[in-house]
């Protein structure tokens, strides 16, 4: 009767134990607006390199995980390219860290072109931004549509692509994640030349400005 008395008291303090951990990694106890991070979309109004700040896409709240806030905004060339959408999530580190492209793209019908590459871009100030990227084709009536998407999360201004964000990005106060949108075609070749890889390497400093970074 002891022994059992004894074990049921293990159990209970291991599943205690473990709730508390998952409220800490997932920010259970801290209000919404403590972990909502700052709007780096906003305050964007001159031009970033080649491209000019356009209109802000509306986003459905109902949509918006709990503890993150979200926002989404077009980006057009002012000299080659096509239009790109840059959105930002930012918030809970448990929830912010997941829900990636190569997840939720399947689950809206496209598939994956190739594979998923990690690509390392150079900045302006010596550093590197770690991304990853990836083309998901989706086929209907009228035809075949293929974007290619980029992703990225950052807590301090030093962009990354972990294998395991969640595990690697678990102890951020507040978490951004970062997405590139475009679409493409088969006359062009992005190997050479690309306009929405320099795009990315203009646009992360002035989102660092705005972190403070």
């Amino acid at each position: 009767m002891k022994v059992r008395s004894i074990h049921l008291f293990l159990v209970a303090g291991i599943l205690v134990l473990s709730g508390y951990v998952h409220g800490k990694w997932s920010n259970r106890w801290v209000a919404a607006s403590a972990i909502e991070g700052k709007d780096l979309l906003g305050g964007l109004e001159s031009e970033v390199g080649d491209w000019r700040p356009g209109e802000f896409f509306h986003i459905d709240p109902a949509d918006v995980p709990a503890k993150t806030a979200c926002r989404s905004r077009r980006f057009q060339p002012l000299k080659t390219g096509k239009e790109v959408v840059v959105s930002i999530t930012s918030g809970s580190p448990g929830v912010v860290a997941v829900h990636t492209p190569d997840v939720c793209y399947l689950g809206a019908g496209y598939k994956l072109r190739g594979a998923v590459t990690r690509q390392s871009i150079p900045l302006a100030d010596g550093k590197n931004a770690s991304l990853w990227m990836a083309d998901f084709v989706k086929t209907s009536a009228t035809g075949a549509e293929t974007i290619r998407v980029r992703w990225s999360w950052t807590a301090d201004g030093d962009w990354q692509a972990p294998d395991y964000p969640r595990w690697v990005l678990a102890r951020a106060p507040v978490l951004y994640k970062l997405y590139f949108v475009h679409a493409i075609s088969e006359e062009e070749d992005l190997t050479r030349e690309d306009p929405y890889r320099k795009f990315v390497a203009d646009l992360i400093p002035t989102l660092n400005a705005q972190l403070g970074r």
